[in-house]
């Protein structure tokens, strides 16, 4: 039986991906992915993100300045950003804030962040947004600012879990990977089993989060890398952590996706 598998954050332009992507794209036939965030972190890899989901309809074009490429970022990064959505860009990320990172700059993140997230309210877009370390200033961003009339979404979050309930009251989904649920990840669990089922999302952020071997269902040539493949594996993970049948969790899901990333 086919299942609408959704994968709502994934860097398949990622240069580690780029001699695999043959494969990979096999491999969602063979899984039957109906369709993939394709994300995409600065200006040089935008247009890789845009010419790949021009070919595939599976795929759909995320564009956004990674916080992590804040410092990097050209003068214009804006002006090709505001180009990038124009030729056909429907999600803004990967964007956000990150006090993990050595050498950060909070008060930069922040500026771009907001700048961000005020075009995709604009535009009522959907977001994909990376929180680390940065919860307090995240939050204090989110209270002032406009969000999309759809919502927002965190990828991978990691925050506090009491900090669920103010984020799901300003209008927040949450999409999870099965690298997550490390087995020291208490407070990952509990994040995943206390959002609401109409506000869960799943994703793989391959290359990222690889898996230990023995949980991979597909692998790369290259070890410490996360298969997009794998985004079954998130699944089968996500539901029996949630109690409920892979089938019952693909349906839920699949609805989520539908409601968050293409209505």
């Amino acid at each position: 039986m086919a299942y609408r598998l959704t994968d709502a954050h994934v860097h398949l332009t990622d240069r580690s991906l780029s001699n695999s992507l043959p494969e990979i794209l096999a491999t969602y036939d063979q899984i039957g992915l109906a369709h993939a965030v394709v994300v995409g972190s600065s200006p040089q890899d935008w247009p890789q993100v845009l010419e790949l989901c021009a070919n595939d309809k599976r795929f759909i074009p995320a564009v956004g300045l990674h916080p992590w490429q804040v410092n990097q970022a050209p003068a214009d990064w804006q002006d090709s950003f505001l180009s990038s959505l124009d030729q056909g860009v429907r999600v803004i990320g990967e964007i956000g804030l990150d006090q993990w990172m050595e050498g950060h700059d909070i008060d930069a993140q922040r500026l771009a962040f907001e700048w961000q997230l005020a075009i995709a309210a604009e535009r009522n877009l959907p977001t994909s947004i990376h929180c680390l370390k940065a919860h307090e200033p995240f939050m204090q961003t989110l209270r002032r600012a406009d969000i999309p009339k759809r919502g927002f979404k965190l990828h991978a979050y990691n925050g506090p879990v009491d900090t669920i309930k103010p984020l799901l009251d300003l209008g927040a989904y949450f999409s999870f990977n099965a690298g997550q649920l490390k087995p020291n990840a208490k407070s990952i669990y509990q994040l995943i089993e206390q959002v609401p089922e109409d506000r869960l999302l799943i994703e793989t952020d391959a290359p990222n989060f690889p898996l230990p071997a023995e949980r991979q269902e597909f692998t790369l040539q290259r070890e410490g890398l996360c298969h997009p493949g794998n985004i079954r594996v998130s699944y089968r993970a996500i539901a029996q952590l949630r109690g409920l049948r892979f089938e019952e969790l693909s349906e839920k899901v699949a609805a989520n996706f539908q409601r968050y990333f293409l209505a």
